[in-house]
């Protein structure tokens, strides 16, 4: 599984808070996602893949699920726009419906 790791809220290469991305045709399995968030020992890695005009995204720390991570949804606006153009992306969470602008 290929992982980005973004630092949000950094100018350049200075400061900022990282996270993982992973963005991917089809989300792995619970296990699978913990286990690569563990393996990349961020406080947060983001899973997402397309779903109808959106993005299905789920969360995980080195420990388990989270429902929400705003650093890790900024890195992932970040990421969306390095893929697919400068948008507002809509994001569908476990329990929520958000937006990142990217």
């Amino acid at each position: 599984m290929d992982v980005l790791r973004i630092s949000a809220f950094s100018d350049g290469n200075v400061g900022g808070n990282p996270a993982g991305v992973a963005i991917s045709d089809e989300l792995p399995d619970a296990e699978e996602m913990q286990s690569a968030a563990a393996e990349v020992g961020y406080s947060e890695t983001a899973f997402a893949m397309r779903q109808g005009d959106g993005w299905r995204v789920r969360y995980f720390s080195p420990e388990s699920e989270v429902p929400f991570c705003g650093h890790a949804t900024i890195a992932l606006g970040a990421a969306l726009a390095m893929q697919n153009g400068d948008g507002v992306y809509p994001l569908y969470l476990n329990e929520a419906e958000i937006t990142v602008e990217g």
